[in-house]
């Protein structure tokens, strides 16, 4: 492969890269070449392809971009049903350098794309009868929903596709899992830098930016609306949500431009220049699923577009069997439709059967009709006679109300014009006094809250989705970094609020602490198989998905990973263990393990075992077993050290050869600096509040002057971790003051209470004082509750 092609000299078939200074592997077949590198299938890893970036790009930019990628991993472990494996998402696994070290790209995932299909050829019946694809409505949910589930996966990390669209997407035809290739082409976010996305389509481009660009920052807002529009038009038989017909010439012909000058036509409010495709089935859509898609494509900067998360939460009830909500067509069996509405699909067919049999009256009644007779009505100079054909006339008039021969309507004929003209004006007059209504309420209820003038106070920041994966990761991965800088006061901290997220949602296991033990003890030791066992990950994931929090079991799943070679996916299932119990040291030092594995900074993983070692210390009393009468408390100190060595040898065994030795030095490492761990300092204690530096006096414009002077009360209620939680004032105020103290709170930076040691969660008074447009902001101590 010559340079001229744009692959490094040396990096062809038959040549050798290396993961790191162990371990190398052959080059086999070129899969496929495109602008940023070249793709490789890997002999020696058939689970796994090698994407080489061209010698001609910014290499340390992509070494920067792949890092943060590597860091920030979305969480979509494979898939796996009946013994086969779906690769959900092609994400990098490690760094792959030439012989002279330097940066050539990396390995990933390979997906088998001869199972896979584009998500365009399943919208359209025809093109999806064609290449041998479900047409129910029923896949299609299934394929939105899961296609949500991996735009949420990402948004979760700050990664954002831009181009989404549905030629780019591809999925499993048996599963209809979703298949995401490219993804280096994404917008990544690393270390205080963001790698932008460097493509987009206009015809999935949000209003706002069909202007202008899409400047930085505004990544999710575009993927937001391109989301929406592949699930409208997944569930609406491939039509545009900006498609229609046109009721006048201002109406702009293309999509990009409807899209611009927000031409919605399917909305639960009819729009007043463009009408529904005739074939369009969103009438027979559920309220909340017309609600989401009006919320998607409001023109309104009110109403918020729907986040990935919310549309995999409301498809997935609708996808689901068990839910009931979706339903077999009584008429056409191989037609499903929502519960308690009718079948979109058999109202299309009678639509498009309709026009069908329009067309062919249509043209019988052009081939009856006598020669043309030259028309005796005079015209314009310059002016051509205008024939009206009845093929043109019954496609444009619906009842095709028919005329005689010479062009004159008969009696009967003028009844039905009339009735029809009158009908119109009838409904024209409706739709628009209805919609003048609802402004003038709108209007009148403005001027009235305008002429009370004073409102009160309250602001809650929207409510987070509670203690996620992503969220135990990015802890994690904060805490090593924390120890290496030696900076004792955040690793305590996170400790401390990891720990609690752990409480307050448990794994689920309860009962006799004996049997959990035995359990535990099967799972770690003889219940684990070395290799990959088709029928046992099958089982394991059947106990992940009827209860996520089933730390021992994702351990395992992780262990499996490690086995066969795959880091990435192993540590995914330890940093879930994490996730569901932070407070078990074991499922800490498979992390290590896979941070070893993957390659890199080995710093990592010495952090890990320490972070490991110090947590199975102070929570060891969680393997106690109860003492028989007479005997001392058992403090569980034994059978965690046993456990935590079994741990560290089992993983041994899962590793390379290459690497025990490198694992025996790491754990001794750990073992030290859990030592200097466990001698860290308590926080000390602090009233919890406001940063004082932060709450600056702000202006703002004065409505009313009897009201431009006075002095109120703020009550705060700031969270263990620092975060704001409500901000409720005491007295009304006038809507400007409001707005100026909605964006002081916005912006302050809160410090938690600390007591004995503890973080804690704390409610605090700010003294706010406002005189002729100026409002300044004085701490006002603890809140007085009922608890203090």
């Amino acid at each position: 492969m010559s340079r001229k092609q744009g692959v490094t000299p040396g990096l062809s078939p038959g040549g050798k890269i290396w993961l790191d200074k162990v371990r190398s592997l052959i080059l086999g077949k070129l899969v496929k070449s495109g602008g940023a590198g070249s793709v490789y299938l890997l002999p020696g890893a058939p689970a796994q392809v090698a994407k080489l970036y061209h010698p001609h790009l910014d290499r340390a930019a992509n070494r920067r971009k792949l890092e943060a990628m590597l860091e920030l991993s979305p969480e979509l472990p494979d898939q796996v049903e009946n013994g086969k494996r779906y690769v959900q998402i092609a994400w990098p696994q490690a760094a792959v350098f030439d012989g002279q070290g330097g940066f050539a790209g990396f390995v990933m995932p390979l997906l088998d794309m001869a199972q896979t299909a584009e998500l365009e050829q399943i919208m359209q019946e025809r093109q999806a009868r064609a290449a041998g694809l479900p047409t129910g409505l029923g896949p299609k949910l299934t394929l939105a929903a899961n296609l949500a589930a991996v735009i949420d996966a990402l948004h979760q990390q700050q990664h954002y596709v831009v181009d989404l669209k549905p030629v780019n997407l591809r999925f499993y035809r048996d599963s209809l899992y979703i298949a995401m290739l490219d993804c280096d082409g994404f917008s990544i976010q690393g270390h205080a830098e963001r790698f932008p996305a460097e493509q987009f389509t206009a015809d999935y481009l949000a209003p706002e930016f069909q202007r202008k660009g899409m400047p930085a920052g505004t990544e999710m807002a575009q993927d937001r609306f391109a989301l929406a529009v592949i699930i409208f038009q997944l569930l609406n038989f491939g039509i545009h949500p900006y498609s229609g017909r046109p009721g006048n010439a201002q109406v702009a012909t293309d999509i990009p431009g409807r899209i611009r000058d927000g031409c919605y036509a399917y909305g639960v409010k009819r729009h007043k220049q463009l009408a529904p495709n005739a074939t369009s089935g969103h009438a027979l859509m559920p309220p909340e699923l017309r609600a989401m898609f009006d919320r998607a494509f409001s023109q309104s900067p009110t109403p918020q577009r729907p986040a990935a998360a919310d549309w995999a939460q409301l498809l997935r009830g609708y996808a689901q069997r068990s839910g009931g909500k979706l339903v077999v067509c009584a008429a056409h069996p191989e037609h499903q439709h929502f519960a308690g509405l009718g079948c979109a699909a058999c109202a299309r067919d009678k639509v498009i059967g309709a026009a069908a049999q329009a067309s062919v009256q249509a043209q019988q009644m052009q081939l009856q009709q006598p020669p043309p007779q030259r028309s005796a009505r005079r015209t314009a100079p310059g002016q051509a006679p205008v024939a009206i054909s009845a093929a043109n006339w019954a496609g444009n008039v619906a009842g095709n109300v028919a005329g005689n021969a010479g062009g004159g309507i008969t009696g009967k004929g003028w009844a039905v014009v009339v009735l029809l003209i009158v009908l119109f004006l009838i409904g024209f007059t409706a739709w628009t006094s209805s919609s003048d209504e609802v402004k003038d309420k709108a209007n009148l209820q403005a001027q009235a809250d305008q002429a009370a003038g004073l409102e009160v106070f309250r602001w809650r920041p929207r409510k987070a989705a509670g203690f996620q994966p992503s969220d135990a990761r990015k802890a994690v991965r904060s805490l090593s970094q924390a120890v290496s800088k030696g900076d004792d006061d955040a690793v305590t901290r996170g400790l401390q609020l990891l720990y609690r997220a752990g409480e307050e949602k448990q794994s689920g296991y309860g009962g006799d602490r004996t049997q959990a033990q035995l359990r535990a003890s099967l799972l770690e030791g003889l219940g684990w198989v070395p290799g990959y066992q088709p029928a046992l990950v099958a089982n394991y994931l059947d106990l992940l998905q009827a209860n996520p929090r089933d730390h021992l079991v994702a351990a395992a799943m992780g262990r499996m990973h490690l086995s066969v070679n795959e880091p990435q996916a192993a540590r995914q299932y330890f940093e879930q263990a994490v996730w569901a119990r932070p407070t078990d040291g074991t499922a800490w030092l498979g992390i290590a393990a896979a941070a070893q594995l993957r390659g890199g900074d080995e710093r990592d993983a010495v952090n890990l075992v320490a972070l490991a070692r110090l947590t199975a210390y102070r929570y060891a009393v969680q393997n106690a077993l109860p003492a028989d009468p007479g005997e001392p408390a058992d403090n569980g100190v034994a059978r965690t050290m046993q456990r935590m060595d079994l741990t560290a040898r089992v993983l041994r065994l899962a590793q390379p050869g290459a690497y025990q030795k490198r694992w025996d030095k790491t754990l001794a490492d750990g073992a030290l600096l859990a030592q200097k761990l466990q001698a860290m300092p308590p926080l000390r204690d602090q009233v919890g509040g406001v940063q004082r530096e932060t709450m600056t006096t702000v202006d703002y414009g004065v409505l009313d002057a009897k009201h431009a002077t006075g002095e109120n009360r703020l009550i705060l209620s700031i969270a263990a971790d620092g975060s704001l939680t409500l901000a409720a004032a005491e007295l009304p105020m006038e809507p400007m003051l409001n707005k100026a103290l909605l964006d002081s709170v916005q912006r302050w930076t809160y410090l938690p209470a600390v007591q004995h040691g503890q973080l804690m969660d704390v409610k605090v008074v700010v003294l706010v004082r406002y005189r002729d447009g100026r409002v300044s902001f004085v701490p006002g101590g603890i809140a007085v509750t009922a608890e203090n």
